[in-house]
């Protein structure tokens, strides 16, 4: 298994974000509504890929926020590869170059809902920060 920085057009990326999209639509059901497929003004800066085998299994992706504050999106593992670990890899590559380019903080949203990955963000560090309804923002100092 590695991780390899690529394009936010490379094909294996555009095919794990439309998975993550088709997972979360799924996921949210009736609230499926509030979800925005992954489109180009996202804006993304950097993604990181994890390859076994040379076939993508699971990417994380970076934008700026703010001055001193990094975003995660997009942090997504083929259901075959989850709990091994995958995704603290991936948050730690998304924290290093952020902490490269000068921020202080890293920031992400997510769905209080989403038990696994509210877990996972709080044991990597972060804090939930604002709350509405089942939107929560979580950040961590770095």
């Amino acid at each position: 298994m590695t991780i390899v920085p690529m394009s936010v057009s490379d094909t294996r990326v555009l095919e794990l974000f439309s998975e993550h999209d088709d997972y979360m639509i799924d996921f949210l059901g009736d609230d499926k509504d509030c979800y925005t497929r992954y489109s180009a003004a996202e804006n993304i800066e950097k993604v990181w890929v994890v390859l076994e085998d040379n076939a993508p299994i699971g990417c994380v992706a970076y934008r700026t926020k703010t001055d001193d504050t990094g975003e995660v999106k997009r942090l997504f593992i083929r259901s075959g590869y989850r709990g091994k670990g995958i995704s603290k890899a991936l948050l730690s590559e998304v924290k290093s170059y952020a902490k490269d380019l000068g921020c202080t903080k890293l920031f992400l949203d997510t769905r209080i809902t989403l038990e696994p990955a509210v877990s996972l963000y709080r044991s990597f560090g972060f804090e939930i920060t604002f709350r509405q309804g089942l939107y929560i923002q979580m950040e961590m100092n770095i």
